[in-house]
Parts: structure tokens; C-alpha cells; sequence
């Protein structure tokens, strides 16, 4: 099983911050979603399955507002791919899709909210990074999460799980 939405070996230190808007750091600059729109949407032409390299091109750390958008983006062309993560509950491990580190176990997994699996927790928590002050809406805590081998911006990890259904004794974070 592969999730992911890579570049850039940065990490944070665990101190929270406000979403990035403007590409500064040379990860940003570097994203395809930076590009001119002609050569980014020729990139995003080739998506498949089979060849997500456009996908992992736009990743940045940290992520920004126009990656995130195009990563959304490039998730809806490929299909319906997290409908079909949310519907399996086979026993396994959830790999990242660039590299195949281990990010999740099926023990974790719960039918969350969204049309992308929702876990209790990674495999090894130290994938996550800061705090994202002022994440759209949310009142609860939102942080960003990342392979910790390769750094593919996998999505975000809110600390709202028991109020969006997850009846586990050990409910609190939804990945």
C-alpha cells in the first residue's frame, strides 16, 4: 500500500508557524507548483500510477499553499486513489509512494472524515513537524507530515480524532 503526496531534507524543530504563502527556501523554489503554468501542466500531463514523478516534484518543505493545491490537484486526475486506501482495511503497512519507507500500520487505520485514510499515529513519529498555526478553519492543532526518508509531504495530522468518529481508547490525532 503507498500513500504521498519530494525534495528537501530540512526538518524543523518542533515549534509551530504560520502556513507558507511565498516560496522562500530553495526546496520551495524548487517545487514544480512554482513553475510557469505551461511547463508545470505539461509535467502534470504524464501522471499515472505508475508514474508519479510530477507528483513528487511539486512536494516542498515546508509545504506550501500553491503545492498543497496542486498536490489536491494532481490526487483528483490520478482517481479515485484514496477512496480506495479509505475502503481497504487489509492487514499491512502503509509505504510512501516515492521511496517505501514504512508510515503506517493497518492497526492504526480508522474510517475517518475524509476520502483519505485517517490513522491514530505513524509508525515512527518522528515524520511530523511543527504545528501550523492558522491552518484554513481548523480549531484544533494541525501539524504537517513527512517521510522521514525522502521528506514527500505526506498531508497533515490534526488532533481531533475523537470528535470526527474515532471511538479508540487511544483517539486523539487523525493522520
Amino acid at each position: 500500500m503507498e500513500l504521498g503526496h519530494s525534495h528537501g531534507k530540512r526538518r524543523h524543530t518542533n515549534v509551530g508557524y504560520s502556513r507558507t504563502i511565498t516560496a522562500s527556501t530553495d526546496s520551495q523554489l524548487n517545487s514544480l507548483a512554482e513553475k510557469k503554468q505551461s511547463i508545470k501542466y505539461c509535467h502534470y500531463s504524464y501522471l499515472t500510477l505508475s508514474n508519479r514523478t510530477a507528483y513528487f516534484d511539486v512536494s516542498c518543505n515546508p509545504i506550501t499553499i500553491k503545492a498543497e493545491d496542486d498536490m489536491e490537484m494532481l490526487s483528483d486526475l490520478i482517481g479515485t486513489v484514496g477512496e480506495l486506501f479509505t475502503s481497504n482495511f487489509e492487514k499491512g503497512t502503509y509505504i510512501c509512494a516515492q521511496c517505501n519507507n514504512e508510515l503506517f500500520s493497518s492497526n492504526d487505520k480508522w474510517k475517518g472524515p475524509c476520502v483519505w485514510p485517517s490513522f491514530r499515529k505513524g509508525i515512527d513519529q518522528s515524520l511530523l513537524l511543527p504545528d501550523v498555526f492558522n491552518y484554513n478553519d481548523y480549531k484544533c492543532r494541525v501539524s504537517e507530515v513527512y517521510c522521514k526518508n525522502c521528506a514527500l509531504f505526506i498531508g497533515h495530522r490534526f488532533e481531533d480524532g475523537k470528535s470526527k468518529g474515532d471511538v479508540h481508547e487511544d483517539a486523539q490525532w487523525r493522520y
